[in-house]
């Protein structure tokens, strides 16, 4: 009986989760607060945060330069298929793959050394590539690049954002699945391991450097996919994608939705994006960055006080508080316990 639950818990868990993103649209039509271009944010940002899940969830390793690969992976589309003409999708791939070489690199040189360094890497590494976007004629330097056709399926360009959102939406499906496969195999095993003790982990012949450096590239895949779906879905990017304030907001994301699960991702997108647009609604949409930045600050502090294991960790929780409530006043019988 176990071992049934232990197969079908999952498969359900993706099944409701599919149903969810379809009726999304029917919810975020009528609801004032939402719309299909809030809809299409909030995937292209969950599958943006998906990677940070094995990273910072499991490996314990914190990424402040997400949003480099987001933007390596949007102007990778941006030039390709404005400068060259190459098709989307093969754009996107070429940024994700881009992206993957790249912090492959990056990982090889930064995990050789013990401690927090990836956080001071990354954030150098994604302040660096934002300034280099600015000079760049080929990024287009603070103007950006516009013009960026949208991405078709089957001839049918998705030029608005229905359709833009399904698509996405089915990438961030594939890529739970993906990731969780990977959470769940022995892999996933030793990269928890490796995040909970390096020390006992490498003494047990794991290669530590190398289970982070992989995670690193799965994070920086994932957002380099997510970045050229923005710059497909948008037409436009600039410097702005490669900022620190973008990757504070996934680290946010996936802080909030919770870093051990994969669906901490979603859940957090919805989260802070529900909350940015009630702070819009409230301040108005002039607020600035600074604020974002202190609203983002806030957010995180308040969710790793009250909810540690963020908003996918909260029915475990309330789970146990019911159980423990049960036994204490002796409603569940002895054999259950």
């Amino acid at each position: 009986m176990t071992t049934m639950r232990s197969r079908t818990g999952p498969v359900m868990g993706f099944a409701v989760f599919a149903a969810v993103l379809l009726s999304v649209p029917a919810v975020f039509t009528r609801v004032p607060l939402y719309t299909m271009s809030t809809a299409v944010l909030m995937v292209l940002l969950a599958l943006a945060a998906l990677g940070l899940v094995p990273l910072a969830g499991r490996a314990r390793q914190v990424s402040l330069g997400q949003a480099a690969f987001y933007g390596i992976g949007g102007y990778t589309s941006a030039i390709l298929t404005t400068r060259y003409g190459l098709g989307g999708w093969w754009a996107l791939v070429a940024g994700a793959l881009l992206s993957a070489a790249v912090a492959w690199l990056l990982g090889s040189l930064i995990f050789r050394a013990q401690g927090h360094y990836l956080s001071l890497a990354t954030l150098a590494f994604g302040l660096a590539l934002a300034a280099l976007a600015t000079q760049l004629p080929m990024t287009g330097g603070n103007a950006g690049i516009t013009g960026v056709p949208a991405l078709s399926v089957l001839g049918i360009e998705l030029s608005d954002d229905l359709s833009m959102y399904y698509v996405f939406a089915g990438m961030l499906l594939v890529a739970t699945v993906a990731v969780q496969v990977l959470l769940r195999s022995f892999w996933g095993a030793a990269l928890t391991a490796a995040g909970d003790s390096p020390v006992a982990a490498a003494a047990s012949g794991v290669d530590v450097a190398g289970l982070r450096r992989t995670a690193f590239v799965v994070a920086a895949v994932l957002a380099s996919v997510a970045g050229s779906g923005y710059a497909c879905w948008y037409r436009y990017v600039d410097p702005g994608v490669l900022g620190l304030l973008s990757s504070v907001e996934l680290l946010v994301i996936v802080s909030v939705g919770g870093r051990d699960s994969v669906w901490g991702a979603p859940l957090g997108a919805l989260g802070v994006v529900t909350l940015t647009q009630l702070s819009k609604e409230q301040i108005g949409p002039a607020s600035g960055a600074s604020f974002e930045l202190t609203a983002y600050g806030v957010i995180l502090i308040l969710s790793l006080l009250l909810l540690p294991r963020g908003l996918a960790g909260l029915p475990a929780i309330l789970l146990g508080r019911w159980r423990r409530h049960r036994l204490t006043t002796g409603r569940i019988p002895r054999e259950a316990r």
